[in-house]
């Protein structure tokens, strides 16, 4: 699966996971993740797949357990602007 950096940008920016956006943070405050993601994505067959990532990266990163459906939720929407 591959996945544009400006549409991943655009769909976890609106998600804004952590809610750092809303709390004054800059536009790229999750640009280290969201390469990352890009970066590791071709590996990905599915939604289910690609909601692992976004939850691994996170967790990786900046030690948040995001909620897996949440996750599931997003890669949907981040499919959905990629076919």
């Amino acid at each position: 699966m591959n996945i544009d950096l400006l549409v991943l940008t655009k769909v976890i920016n609106n998600w804004d996971p952590v809610g750092l956006l809303e709390g004054g943070a800059p536009e790229d405050e999750y640009s280290i993740e969201i390469r990352k993601i890009v970066a590791q994505c071709s590996l990905c067959k599915s939604e289910t797949d690609l909601a692992k990532l976004i939850y691994t990266v996170f967790n990786d990163k900046m030690s948040v357990k995001l909620n897996h459906l949440a996750c599931l939720n997003q890669a949907f929407k981040i499919t959905e602007q990629v076919k």
